[in-house]
């Protein structure tokens, strides 16, 4: 894990202990991250800054896009095209629609697994993007360019709203 990351996690655990800031909402109970690599390693790093436990669940993984090589330019052209027409097949193997229904049926799973517990979810831009897009009132492709890496974003679940964005560029 770099070092920026475990500082950005660091970040994060002040901030959500701070008083004023997000810190009124309490503290995270587990770490939950979909199976790639990088969101495991991120949510076992994640859970030792937070002192709490991390495992994984299914369906928190990235937009399925494996089989899809696109030079810079392309690629975010076509990401525009895929948050713009979330129902029709833009490139990968489902639909913008068919992602977040999924990404948020891995939420549901993962808090129905640690009832009445507060999680920190490690998964990936383009499924948070849609997921947290639309219930706040914001483009989802602006939205998706501003994410910054490691960036942590408190969400109230019932609502998808946004409480508070939380990374080292403030």
């Amino acid at each position: 894990m770099e070092l920026t990351a475990a500082l950005g996690m660091g970040l994060a655990k002040v901030r959500l202990a701070a008083p004023g800031g997000a810190g009124g909402l309490g503290t995270i109970d587990a770490v939950v991250s979909s199976h790639e690599v990088k969101a495991v390693a991120t949510a076992k790093t994640l859970g030792l800054v937070l002192g709490a436990p991390s495992s994984t669940a299914s369906y928190l993984e990235e937009h399925h896009r494996s089989n899809v090589v696109l030079n810079e330019a392309d690629f975010g052209r076509t990401m525009r095209r895929f948050f713009g027409r979330q129902d029709v097949l833009v490139f990968g193997s489902e639909t913008a629609a068919e992602a977040t229904a999924r990404f948020t049926s891995g939420i549901d799973a993962a808090m129905a697994s640690l009832p009445g517990k507060r999680l920190a979810i490690v998964s990936h831009g383009t499924v948070i993007t849609l997921a947290l897009a639309k219930a706040n009132g914001l483009d989802p492709f602006t939205f998706w360019e501003s994410l910054r890496m490691p960036e942590a974003i408190v969400v109230r679940r019932e609502t998808w709203g946004i409480v508070e964005r939380l990374s080292l560029e403030e």
